[in-house]
Formats: structure tokens, C-alpha cells, sequence
């Protein structure tokens, strides 16, 4: 995508309050008569834990980075954030053409076919395309808009059709509904309008 737009990539890795431990008062979780020393071996260990999550997500970012350079892609930088995943990517939207994120986080093997709860937040507040990758992805060979007339969808076709990330890819427009003029109309604009940008633009209603 990064290279296709012509953008510079970016790779971004947020270490959630979830993820790494918080500093906390923990004398009151400890019996009276216990050692001070205990309280300074666990205060220890959650800044050892800290400093593990840091280090495992920046050669994360390190191995990402080599890839993309790998691949092709001229000077990924990557950033490394502590706080929310959605309240980093507020922070940066202005800068963002186009956001890149998995359909599930590690934990998503518990999750079957569902989302991870991560990218249900970030669509319900970003401003930004989003493209959504599975694990098992592979360079998409053709294009489907799923197409109902409405303003967001026909903002959506004018979107692709003014893009570079999709030229030159076949772009079939469905529409799932009754066969009257009037989804003809609406999809007849639609076919033009991607046609007039220079895509093959296949359109179809499926009754449903």
C-alpha cells in the first residue's frame, strides 16, 4: 500500500496499561510483620517486566522494519508508544493516509472468525481508510465494493476510484437487493463512475 500510494510507512507499536505493569502501593496487600524487602522484590520485578515489554516490542518493530526494506519500501520509521492503541492513532490521524491493522491481536486465536476488540474501536473512531488484514494475507488480484446507493458507499466508490491503491485491479460492484431502475440507476453510476477513472468495473445485483 505504502508503496503504491508513494506515502512513507510507518510502523506503530502502543504498549496498552494492560500490557505493562503500573507502579502501585501493594503494602496494603501484604500481612502485617512482612518483610519490606518483599515489597521491593515485586516493586523490582513489575520494572523487569516493563523493561521486557519495551524490548520484545522494539525488535518487533526492528523485524517489521527489515522486512518492509526487504520488500522494497524506501526508509520505514517505526514509533513506540506507551497508552491507548485508539488515543495514539487520535493523536496522529492528521498524519495518517491510510491505516494498516490485523484483523486480530495475539490474543485472536480465542476469537474464531470475530474481530479483535481493538479494530471494532479504532473503525468507530477513526476519520481514515482502513484496511483490515488477516493473518494469512496475500496481494489482492481483484477488488469488491459492496454498494447500496447511499452517500457513504458512493463516497466510498469516488474514494477508490480517485485512489492509486487499487489501479489497475478489476473492481466489481455488487449490489444485494430487488432488480428495479432504480438500483440500476444507482449502480450505473457507480460502473461510470469507476469506469471513468480507468478501472474495469463489473456490476451485478444480487437478489437478497
Amino acid at each position: 500500500a505504502a508503496q503504491r500510494l508513494n506515502v512513507p510507512l510507518t510502523f506503530l507499536h502502543v504498549l496498552e496499561k494492560s500490557e505493562y505493569p503500573v507502579k502501585a502501593n501493594l503494602s496494603g496487600n501484604i500481612g502485617l510483620g512482612s518483610r519490606e524487602s518483599l515489597l521491593q522484590e515485586l516493586a523490582a520485578l513489575d520494572e523487569k517486566r516493563g523493561r521486557i515489554a519495551l524490548e520484545q516490542g522494539r525488535l518487533m518493530l526492528e523485524a517489521a522494519t527489515q522486512q518492509a526494506i526487504a520488500d522494497g519500501v524506501a526508509s520505514p520509521v517505526s514509533r513506540q508508544r506507551h497508552g491507548s492503541l485508539v488515543d495514539t492513532l487520535i493523536e496522529i490521524e492528521e498524519e495518517i493516509r491510510l491505516l494498516v491493522i490485523g484483523k486480530q491481536g495475539t490474543d485472536g486465536d480465542t476469537l474464531g472468525a470475530h474481530i479483535g476488540n481493538h479494530v471494532e474501536n479504532v473503525v468507530r473512531t477513526m476519520h481514515r481508510p482502513i484496511l483490515v488484514s488477516t493473518l494469512a494475507y496475500t496481494k489482492p488480484q481483484r477488488v469488491m465494493l459492496a454498494f447500496d446507493g447511499s452517500s457513504t458507499t458512493r463516497k466510498g466508490v469516488e474514494m477508490v476510484a480517485s485512489s492509486p491503491l487499487f489501479r489497475g485491479l478489476p473492481c466489481h460492484i455488487v449490489m444485494a437487493g430487488a432488480d428495479t431502475s432504480e438500483n440500476h440507476e444507482q449502480l450505473n453510476w457507480a460502473k461510470h463512475t469507476l469506469e471513468s477513472a480507468g478501472f474495469d468495473a463489473p456490476a451485478t445485483i444480487i437478489d437478497g
